[in-house]
């Protein structure tokens, strides 16, 4: 938080636009490395130049029948399949080169490719399936968690407010993190916290301390009263969940420009930081428990 200074007034800066934990990107799956997508085609190319230099010494194009599965790792169905036919056409056409298309063992091997290239089709099948499945289940928890985490507004009260959220987990926004900033009478009072446990059941509990701590911050006189409520709202959340050690940690600020006074009560996270006059320093109080 910063202190707002009015059009005209002595700030020397204007900050920039405000960072948000709200983006449009969504949730994507991570997409696999360019190297394993030019795998297969490097493996044909090794193929042929290893049938040029050995001639007829190997029957170097049976290695062909793993190419549907090397390419089943980076490529969709339709690809698998296109690749399984190119697999089989080049084995019958080095086949024929050294006048063995029609003997036993060339044919088996075409067999063997064909049946690899039906499973592995049937797993890249499987697996864009999983990824669709995927995206779709964390695009609604992503949504969830964006409407529990509001976009912080540029100016909040009298202050410039920006925010950054970076989940541990990367590509996902659901977690147990929460944050919220509030103007009232009392000042601009806002919260950074972590509750115990990740996913779904921790999405519920940030409900439960961010639907209390924005009711609290207006009506509580200062903020021990409002951790407090925080504090009761998180028993009867234990209470119906059946969960005797479910805590949350949690570090609330109050500025009071009538003061300019910023006032702090930690919770068990980790110290706020003050950031004045080029220097940084941890904001550290009492010890209380989470």
């Amino acid at each position: 938080m910063a202190p707002h200074t009015p059009p005209g007034g002595g700030g020397r800066t204007r900050p920039g636009p405000p960072l948000t934990a709200d983006t449009d990107e969504g949730f994507r799956p991570t997409p696999p490395p360019r190297w394993m997508r030019w795998l297969p085609f490097l493996y044909v190319a090794l193929v042929l130049l290893l049938e040029i230099a050995l001639r007829e010494e190997w029957a170097v194009s049976f290695f062909l029948i793993a190419l549907p599965a090397i390419a089943a790792y980076a490529y969709g169905p339709a690809v698998v399949a296109a690749l399984t036919v190119l697999a089989i056409l080049l084995e019958g056409l080095l086949a024929s080169i050294t006048h063995h298309l029609g003997e036993t063992h060339h044919v088996t091997a075409d067999i063997a490719t064909a049946l690899v290239g039906i499973l592995a089709t049937a797993l890249a099948a499987h697996r864009r399936g999983q990824e669709r499945h995927l995206v779709h289940a964390n695009s609604v928890a992503e949504a969830l968690m964006r409407a529990l985490l509001r976009p912080v507004p540029h100016q909040v009260g009298n202050v410039l407010a920006a925010c950054l959220y970076q989940p541990s987990e990367a590509g996902t926004m659901v977690g147990g993190d929460l944050f919220d900033i509030r103007a009232t009478r009392a000042g601009e009072r806002a919260i950074i916290g972590d509750v115990r446990g990740k996913g779904l059941p921790a999405v519920r509990t940030v409900a439960t301390i961010l639907g209390s701590f924005r009711e609290a911050a207006h009506e509580a006189r200062d903020l021990p009263a409002v951790a407090a409520r925080l504090e009761r709202g998180l028993v009867r959340e234990a209470e119906e969940i059946h969960d005797d050690e479910l805590f949350a940690t949690a570090v609330l600020i109050e500025y009071d420009s009538r003061t300019d006074r910023v006032t702090v009560t930690n919770h068990g996270h980790v110290e706020p930081v003050l950031i004045s006059r080029g220097r940084v320093r941890t904001l550290q109080g009492p010890p209380a428990l989470p």
